[in-house]
């Protein structure tokens, strides 16, 4: 069962606290000012659950509430649910670092609160879950395992002294926590570990239970994963699993395994979903995508990997690990207030955790310390590309959407598994997302809205998108050559994918994955994004392992679902399938076809 999502339910919680301050008792020991401030608080958090626009204010009120006196502003019962709204509201914006903070804070709160009870509550939960995404967001996938496995420790120990009518919420929570675990793993690489989760799991409900969809899916086709050679010896278990799932429609994923595994002439996996392409982009997000990835998605680690190239990626640096190259590199720079730098986390998204900077303020924030926690403390410092075409007085990048196949064997219709290549492809449709300010080169308060372009910094409103048709308008009209521009893309795109593939397995020295999810010939769809200089030439930015593929408006809906559509007719034909069953799915304003291969 989908439970409703955190921040709404942290939302709910936190009305407690409108309830409080409306009280007498409470307005004699709640300034009237922190109450209002708190209501305002708590009505501009929930608005950023769909206008990210307004989180920056509501996080600005929930410092001045929270963090600027030691006193306890609110009652001991509210502070646990004001710190959760306030750490919910930060990762809606990306400082996930900041939102684990609130997130312990709202949890010591609730331990104060009821004497650090080994039971659980519904309100707890959400922030044990909601601290859990935060930490996979920021790729610390163990951490979130250990949370995530007290979190089912602790639903089991409520079982035990809960009411019969809190058994069903229980199980529910139980059951996220255990998929997200399973898929922390799966994450890290470590299908065996992801498994015995689930494993256990499953053992512990009782047989009259109705079993999770999701995680039954999951373990049906990790079985899979893990024993393609001995299917036989466990193929009506595993087949009763994926069965499960793909009649509870949870997934494209589970019903295109569960046909793959049954052979079925009819070739017809998604023919019980209603909304696909909301589903194809849940899918994006699946456990069963190449572990390595990874060493993409990480903005040092893709560092690491490509920059040697630095025809097509700006030049960087490491700090505060490079940090004597970069001072050796800018000394000249000290002191002039340029604005030359970005400054990107490893596990950034969306363009949160970005910062403009100059060379003497990236000097000032790493001081003279060299040592850092690698995983966490390190980020990649990168030139801006300047100066930089403008559309219409605005910065611009180019989200480029790229579907990849691993190398591998893949499940045949005859039931046979045919070793094949990996496969890369780019598509001809993609996105100019804008900034929402007129650049300057001068300083301002508003640097961050002339240089970031991502759309997922606002409601879709704020900041303007466009499709690649637009773009190649603009070039014709500014006499430029759109051609020339784009096999630069394709060329940057086949490097960096092929220096992937040769380099993935010896990244910080960590092993490679122990299994292969190529035998599900599963699409990977992968935003490149680029930014273009004044000569029209393209420079790699970041590479999304999880690009947003849900259209955040109408101008965006025909290029996603077209991407979409495209990935999956290639994956069906990779594994010799007829793509007939993926026509009633065509977009109404498809164009055709739009995928390149490399």
């Amino acid at each position: 069962m989908i439970m409703c999502s955190v921040a709404s339910r942290i939302f709910l919680l936190c009305c407690v606290v409108v309830a409080a301050l409306s009280s007498d008792v409470v307005a004699m020991v709640i300034k009237p000012s922190v109450a209002a401030a708190t209501k305002t608080a708590m009505e501009f958090s929930q608005k950023a659950n769909i206008d990210p626009s307004f989180a920056d204010e509501a996080c600005k009120l929930w410092y001045s509430i929270l963090c600027v006196d030691d006193d306890m502003p609110l009652p001991l019962s509210a502070m646990s649910a004001a710190h959760a709204l306030y750490g919910s509201t930060l990762a809606r914006v990306g400082r996930d670092r900041e939102a684990l903070v609130q997130h312990d804070k709202s949890l010591f709160y609730f331990d104060k609160c009821h004497n650090a009870s080994k039971q659980i509550s519904k309100a707890e939960a959400d922030v044990l879950l909601a601290k859990s995404k935060s930490l996979q967001r920021l790729m610390r996938y163990r951490d979130a395992i250990v949370v995530l496995k007290d979190m089912s420790s602790r639903c089991n120990n409520s079982f035990i002294s809960d009411t019969p009518d809190n058994f069903s919420w229980l199980r529910n929570c139980q059951s996220e926590a255990i998929e997200r675990a399973a898929l922390c793993s799966m994450r890290m690489g470590d299908l065996d570990s992801s498994i015995l989760i689930m494993e256990e799991f499953e053992k512990s409900m009782h047989h009259d239970e109705k079993l999770n969809p999701n995680v039954t899916g999951m373990l049906g086709a990790s079985l899979l994963l893990k024993t393609p050679k001995k299917v036989q010896n466990n193929e009506n278990y595993i087949r009763a699993l994926l069965q499960y799932a793909s009649d509870s429609s949870v997934s494209p994923i589970y019903s295109w395994v569960h046909h793959l595994l049954t052979k079925e002439a009819d070739f017809n996996p998604f023919g019980s979903f209603t909304a696909i392409y909301a589903a194809f982009a849940e899918a994006n997000n699946s456990p069963f995508d190449d572990p390595d990835l990874i060493n993409l998605d990480d903005k040092v680690r893709l560092h690491y990997i490509i920059n040697e190239y630095e025809t097509f990626c700006p030049h960087g640096y490491v700090l505060p690990l490079e940090k004597e190259g970069f001072e050796k590199d800018c000394e000249q720079h000290v002191g002039s207030g340029e604005l030359a730098w970005v400054l990107k986390d490893r596990a950034g998204y969306g363009s949160h955790g970005n910062k403009i900077a100059t060379t003497t303020e990236v000097l000032s924030m790493f001081g003279s310390s060299k040592n850092a926690n690698e995983q966490e403390d390190t980020k990649l410092c990168q030139r801006i590309v300047h100066p930089p075409m403008l559309m219409n007085g605005r910065k611009f990048s180019l989200r480029v959407y790229v579907v990849y196949f691993p190398e591998g064997a893949v499940l045949t219709p005859n039931g046979n598994k045919e070793k094949q290549s990996a496969e890369v492809y780019v598509s001809k449709e993609g996105l100019v997302k804008f900034a929402s300010d007129l650049y300057s080169d001068e300083t301002s308060n508003n640097i961050d809205n002339q240089y970031m372009t991502n759309s997922g910094r606002g409601d879709g409103r704020s900041s303007k998108q466009e499709d690649f048709h637009y773009l190649k308008i603009q070039f014709r009209e500014n006499n430029l050559d759109y051609e020339q521009m784009w096999r630069k893309i394709r060329t940057s795109i086949q490097l960096v994918m092929n220096r992937y593939t040769l380099k993935q397995h010896f990244i910080d020295g960590e092993r490679c994955a122990s299994y292969n999810v190529s035998i599900f010939g599963i699409p990977k769809i992968l935003g490149f994004d680029f930014m273009l200089d004044d000569d029209a030439i393209p420079w790699l930015l970041e590479v999304n392992r999880f690009p947003g593929l849900d259209p955040r408006t109408a101008s965006d809906s025909r290029v996603k679902h077209s991407v979409q559509f495209d990935a999956w007719i290639a994956a069906t034909e990779r594994i010799g399938f007829s793509a007939e069953h993926m026509k009633k799915f065509c977009p109404s304003d498809y164009e055709g076809f739009s995928l390149e291969k490399l």
